[in-house]
């Protein structure tokens, strides 16, 4: 997606609120020749900006979002190395209270076109919250890609991008959603150009964007597919079991901080995350769990088709790891994901 010159404006309007609830003065500029930005393929920026408080410059990388959510905001810190210069700051329309403290949380600068801000860099500290939101900011855009079922087809696409050229039953059958489907999603990534089609018979597909589809798949993960996927909690007696267990006799996948040690072997696990393909009662009867809502073993219904598995075989695929694991502000937990990202899914992303 090239959103190059809303970018701009939205940065240039973000540097005119911060002048004026801080009286701080910034301009975009070039990195200081004296910064070596080490970048690697899992940083994204759009420039460079120049503050000027207490008689120093400070400068930070910049990414502009057109919109952002708490998930989002946890991917960009989390890929983005925290002893990297500049620091990186995010620019968006507008950051709420509550995704302020969040970005201070896991300490992500940010500013926005009503004047809020959290920058932090060495001797550099400004918090302002509490702004209104400007009164002209659009809606936020609602794409068919982010329902649960749009977010089924984009997570078949995401596990086996050459899907993207199979016929609309196929990818149903593969995405496990009705056929009515996949026309409305396969337009709406066409619209917003993140895949190209070619070619009429039968028209070919390709990847325009892989990192955004990923990026916006684990935003919008949590909170509109994974509550439809029954999560309930269970506790057991011990975690022993845990470790020596394989679950595909269970028709079963570790998922979470379970698949991040599988995957990486660098977490050890606190919360146990289960997806099952049908009733887990043999599993829940052999293992001894018992229902508690407070438990630290979860379990969820499967939504994938089997044939995306790839690799270990009772783990799910590394993409949905990367989402449960993206969905806590745990450091280790970040760090286990970045590890995934950067071992199992940056590499198989295609390319434009």
């Amino acid at each position: 997606m090239d959103h190059t010159g809303q970018h701009v404006q939205l940065i240039e309007t973000a540097l005119e609120g911060l002048r004026r609830t801080t009286g701080l003065t910034a301009n975009i500029t070039r990195l200081d020749p004296h910064m070596v930005l080490h970048q690697d393929q899992n940083q994204r920026f759009d420039t460079f900006i120049e503050i000027q408080a207490q008689h120093r410059k400070y400068q930070f990388a910049v990414e502009a979002r057109l919109g952002v959510r708490t998930e989002l905001l946890t991917q960009i810190r989390a890929l983005w190395p925290h002893n990297q210069q500049p620091p990186l700051l995010v620019v968006a329309p507008y950051i709420t209270n509550y995704l302020a403290e969040k970005c201070r949380e896991i300490q992500l600068p940010f500013l926005d076109t009503a004047g809020n801000a959290y920058l932090a860099d060495h001797d550099l500290f400004i918090y302002v919250t509490g702004q209104k939101k400007p009164p002209n900011l659009a809606p936020a855009q609602t794409n068919r890609t982010n329902t649960a079922a749009g977010l089924r087809v984009l997570f078949a696409f995401l596990c086996r991008p050459p899907l993207l050229t199979a016929p609309y039953r196929e990818l149903a059958t593969t995405a496990r959603v009705a056929l009515g489907t996949i026309g409305p999603v396969i337009k709406d990534l066409e619209t917003r150009k993140l895949i190209a089609t070619f070619g009429t018979t039968p028209p070919k597909r390709r990847l325009l964007d892989a990192k955004a589809l990923l990026q916006e798949w684990v935003t919008f993960y949590p909170a509109t597919l994974r509550p439809k996927l029954q999560p309930r909690r269970f506790r057991a007696q011990n975690r022993e079991w845990a470790q020596q267990t394989d679950l595909t006799r269970f028709d079963a996948y570790w998922g979470g901080e379970m698949a991040a040690d599988r995957l990486t072997h660098y977490l050890k696990p606190e919360m146990l995350t289960i997806y099952t393909r049908h009733n887990p009662t043999k599993l829940i009867a052999e293992f001894r769990l018992r229902a508690d809502v407070n438990g630290d073993i979860e379990m969820l219904d499967a939504f994938w088709d089997q044939n995306l598995i790839t690799g270990t075989r009772d783990v799910v695929p590394p993409i949905l790891a990367y989402a449960d694991l993206m969905t806590t502000t745990n450091a280790r937990n970040l760090e286990a994901a970045k590890l995934i990202y950067e071992q199992h899914i940056a590499p198989n992303l295609p390319t434009a």
